[in-house]
């Protein structure tokens, strides 16, 4: 039996987080997408977002969701590459998790 319990909650309830991350992603993208982004609006922030995605996928994460939020109100714009920020950290994050989950199960840590 051993570590298979605990394997299966992992990975049942990793992916049932980051699929509705994801799905509120996509729900903030769309609302981003009805609205005109202001001309004068900096997109450095969504290019952080993406940078760090690949560098720090959580924090990446994290600032696709504000600055699709900032769009969303007019405040911000690089709408693509907020989104693109979400999908990167979101499989990236998956990819950890299940390299853990891996080495978790083939007592890599003992």
């Amino acid at each position: 039996m051993g570590t298979y319990p605990i394997t299966i909650v992992l990975i049942v309830g990793g992916a049932i987080a980051l699929v509705f991350l994801l799905r509120f992603g996509i729900r903030q993208n769309a609302a981003a997408a009805a609205v005109d982004p202001n001309p004068d609006a900096t997109g450095a922030l969504a290019v952080l977002s993406f940078v760090l995605a690949l560098i720090l996928p959580v924090v990446g994460v994290v600032l696709g969701h504000v600055t699709l939020s900032r769009i969303a109100r007019g405040e911000a714009s690089g709408r693509t590459f907020a989104y693109a920020a979400l999908w990167v950290g979101y499989l990236l994050l998956a990819l950890e998790l299940g390299v853990v989950i891996f080495l978790y199960q083939n007592n890599y840590w003992t």
